[in-house]
């Protein structure tokens, strides 16, 4: 809790703990520690001039929110980070690729509804245990 901010009269107060985790912005020199880490990484490769990837943001960002403890979730701006984009060959956006101890395991190319992402997202993670293997999803 922080302290409360008091208007007109009306105390409020904010509790960070309820606030929403979004997916991070990577940049080249996090990348490769990021996806060799032992968690499920799960990359949305965009661009904001994309009408696409901006119908996605909003569903990659409320996604995220809901498996924070079990896998990391970032965005590549391809414009900013054009040398990742090139490493894993994206010629179209949006594209989101999925990443265990370094290895790319599955990708959804273009955009999607939440169902078809997070249904792609539990099955990759199905498919990834050792990426899984110290959080909550394990089997």
């Amino acid at each position: 809790m922080i302290d409360p901010l008091t208007v007109k009269g009306v105390s409020y107060k904010l509790d960070l703990s309820l606030t929403a985790v979004m997916a991070i912005d990577i940049k080249s020199l996090q990348w490769d520690s990021l996806v060799s880490g032992k968690k499920l990484v799960v990359a949305d490769f965009w661009a904001p001039w994309c009408p696409y990837c901006m119908r996605l943001k909003p569903i990659f960002e409320s996604i995220a929110n809901d498996y924070t403890q079990q896998m990391e979730f970032v965005k590549v701006n391809v414009d900013e980070e054009p040398n990742i984009a090139s490493k894993y060959g994206i010629q179209g956006i949006p594209v989101v690729k999925f990443f265990c101890e370094g290895k790319e395991v599955g990708e959804v190319v273009g955009y999607v509804p939440r169902e078809v992402l997070k249904r792609e997202i539990d099955k990759t993670a199905s498919n990834a245990p050792s990426c899984l293997a110290n959080t909550s999803m394990r089997k």
